[in-house]
């Protein structure tokens, strides 16, 4: 009886812990589309929620949609980027933070998700993504 006590222990405790690494420090996820011949649809790609500090463009990061779902996305341009859509020249603001959010870093990225660009806040990006394989089926 001892003995089950403990084992029950160790697997609720080892269910806990990659729970709460799961949530806070890494994810994976399968991909729906392409995203520029880099990652391909049905890809299965691994999510670094720590490493979302230092983005630089063509970067794939995972980041969380209107739905609140996720979705992927690679970097195009970064706060601070000029672009030039027709013939009209648009500079990506550094903290345009609108909605009241407690992180004092909300800068824009522009990013290309399979479907379109989007332009996403900081804030909503959980991490860079990283291909670990593609089944076949």
């Amino acid at each position: 009886m001892r003995q089950l006590c403990k084992f029950l222990l160790v697997v609720a405790t080892s269910a806990a812990v990659m729970l709460l690494l799961r949530l806070f420090v890494f994810g994976i996820y399968r991909t729906p589309v392409d995203i520029n011949n880099r990652i391909g649809k049905g890809d299965c790609v691994f999510v670094n929620k720590l490493g979302s500090n230092r983005l630089t463009k063509s970067d794939i990061v995972a980041f969380r949609g209107k739905s609140g779902s996720y979705a992927l996305g690679e970097v195009m341009a970064l706060p601070g980027d000029t672009l030039s859509v027709s013939r009209q020249r648009y500079v990506i603001p550094h903290n345009p933070c609108p909605k009241e959010c407690d992180c004092n870093d909300c800068d824009l990225f522009l990013l290309y998700t399979g479907y379109g660009e989007c332009l996403v806040f900081r804030c909503d990006i959980a991490g860079k993504a990283y291909r670990l394989w593609n089944l076949p089926w």
